[in-house]
């Protein structure tokens, strides 16, 4: 009986022995399966990390050349701005119209006023002129066009930029069509203020006058608006010269210079029948004290006959 009851006792304590080996194994593996996951874990933590980093970079990255292409486009800009003498288009805003000829745009930043070079249109409110035939309708066309544009753009020519009043002298350019030329053509405007060099679109803006003489459009469908128009600048020439005429030349072009018989006590020893006469010959115009001064293309009364405008 004794041995039977050893028996069963050393049973029992082999199986306890059995199962505390079993239930230590099985703590054993799962403690290392835990291990292995949180080693995935990490290891997926740290290429998530890598991922981050590296998109961080290219972003940083895109930005640095996105601001130094905006820089690089800034400084061309600011190039072309100041760079006289080509065909350069610089994109300005619309600040403003005067009249026809005049207008103002948003320019380097600021509010600058621009006078269109190489055209004259009629006056709307000059304080010896008055308002002048076809004046309003010029400073209206002006208007729609500016205003109706989705691109405005100036160009500069090779002279100088600015004229005495400090306005900018330039082309203007509505969604790609000059507006000088397109005052000209629709007998709004005429050729006017001619200054070399600032010269370059003159044979163009010249026959775009042409064919509006033509058509009798705008200021040429009547004389005497024509005439009114021209007065502030040209003097007209219904006096007979003398047939003592000389030619002169100064390799800027040539010009007749003429002295009538019955020649204005306000004019000098040299005649000219207009400004665009003179400034063949005195690109810059004359001063009260030159023998080609004439009162009458002294247009502002400031002793100073065709100067630039």
């Amino acid at each position: 009986m004794k041995k039977f009851i050893l028996l069963c006792v050393s049973i029992l304590f082999l199986a306890t022995i059995a199962s505390g080996c079993s239930s230590g194994s099985t703590d054993s593996s799962e403690k290392e399966k835990v291990k292995q996951e949180n080693k995935a874990l990490k290891s997926k933590q740290k290429e998530l990390e890598e991922t981050n980093k590296k998109l961080k970079e290219k972003v940083e990255n895109s930005e640095k050349h996105s601001n130094n292409n905006e820089k690089s486009s800034q400084n061309d800009t600011q190039e072309k701005t100041y760079k006289p003498g080509t065909t350069d288009r610089i994109p300005v805003e619309l600040a403003g119209t005067v009249d026809g000829d005049t207008a103002k745009f948003i320019y380097n930043g600021s509010q600058q006023s621009f006078r269109f070079l190489l055209i004259d249109t009629p006056e709307t409110k000059h304080p010896r002129l008055g308002k002048q035939p076809f004046g309003q309708e010029a400073s209206d066309r002006t208007k729609e066009l500016l205003t109706n544009a989705n691109k405005i753009e100036v160009e500069f020519d090779v002279g100088g930029q600015t004229d005495k009043y400090q306005r900018y002298l330039a082309y203007i350019y509505v969604d790609g069509k000059m507006l000088n030329e397109i005052l000209v053509r629709e007998g709004l405007a005429k050729v006017a203020y001619v200054y070399p060099p600032n010269t370059r679109y003159l044979d163009q803006l010249e026959s775009a006058q042409e064919k509006a003489k033509e058509e009798k459009l705008g200021i040429w469908s009547l004389g005497s608006a024509f005439e009114d128009n021209q007065a502030s600048t040209q003097q007209p020439t219904t006096e007979q010269p003398s047939s003592s005429n000389t030619q002169s030349s100064n390799g800027a072009g040539s010009a007749t210079t003429q002295t009538p018989n019955n020649t204005s006590q306000n004019a000098g020893s040299e005649y000219y029948p207009n400004c665009t006469a003179l400034r063949k010959v005195y690109p810059n115009g004359v001063p009260s004290t030159h023998p080609a001064y004439n009162a009458k293309l002294d247009r502002d009364k400031d002793n100073f006959a065709c100067e630039a405008n």
